[in-house]
């Protein structure tokens, strides 16, 4: 039985036969289509410095925010779940430095780069972002050095790199946060044990406690301690070692 009533006129026949028309090329686009999606392109390059704060009118502070809850949610729009392994991160840690010209002082970029982007399944990529982090590191203010600490276990434990741990852990030390704990300042003895560099590690570890002394919690002297008798040195080395006898 035809659709279209005998009782149609010409013209509402011919708009019935228009509308089957529509629908039907609409139902065969769709068909042709419905498997197709949006392709990610990937982390966009990141503005001209003088052009950041466009993004927030102006104001550096709401641009930060703005561009932080981009850098967040990226690539997880739209239904999609991108891996990390899949991010640019030499564009991204673009992204890094360009919110730490925004806004110095505040941790959310730093905590987004530290353990979140930091879960990246290849390392590798990670290493960019370690610059970042050891300029943020490096400021004195409130517990930056964390991101630094950060840095030197990614480049240590995930990377394998204890030459650049070791680069990362000497500028940690470097710290001029008088709140920060002591063992921040003792880290390239740490990583110089774990390169074998034991005579050295030692000497680092032993001109630490003499100078630090009177500044060190019981808990902290005997960490550094133990850490001398138990990782450094041998068992007869221990033996014979003032330092050690006392414990």
């Amino acid at each position: 039985m035809s659709i279209v009533k005998s009782g149609y006129s010409s013209l509402e026949k011919k708009v019935i036969a228009a509308l089957i028309i529509v629908l039907s090329a609409n139902f065969m686009f769709w068909l042709s289509l419905r498997d197709v999606q949006a392709q990610w392109g990937n982390v966009p390059p990141a503005p001209k410095e003088q052009f950041a704060a466009l993004y927030g009118l102006g104001d550096e502070v709401f641009s930060y925010r703005i561009n932080a809850l981009m850098l967040q949610n990226l690539g997880e729009t739209g239904g999609r779940v991108t891996s990390l392994r899949d991010y640019d991160y030499e564009t991204l840690t673009d992204w890094f430095f360009l919110q730490h010209k925004l806004d110095p002082v505040s941790d959310y970029v730093p905590y987004l780069a530290s353990y979140y982007f930091g879960s990246v399944q290849e390392p590798e990529k990670y290493r960019p972002v370690l610059e970042y982090l050891r300029l943020v590191g490096m400021r004195p203010d409130g517990i930056k050095w964390n991101w630094l600490v950060h840095a030197v276990f990614f480049a240590r434990h995930r990377l394998e790199d204890l030459d650049k741990a070791l680069e990362l852990a000497k500028d940690l030390a470097k710290s001029e946060n008088s709140d920060a704990p002591i063992w921040i300042k003792q880290m390239p003895a740490f990583v110089l044990n774990s390169k074998g560099d034991k005579r050295e590690a030692y000497s680092l570890l032993v001109e630490s406690l003499k100078a630090n002394m009177d500044k060190m919690k019981p808990e902290e002297i005997n960490a550094a301690r133990a850490f001398i008798c138990e990782q450094i040195l041998g068992s007869d080395e221990a033996k014979g070692d003032p330092l050690c006898q006392k414990m």
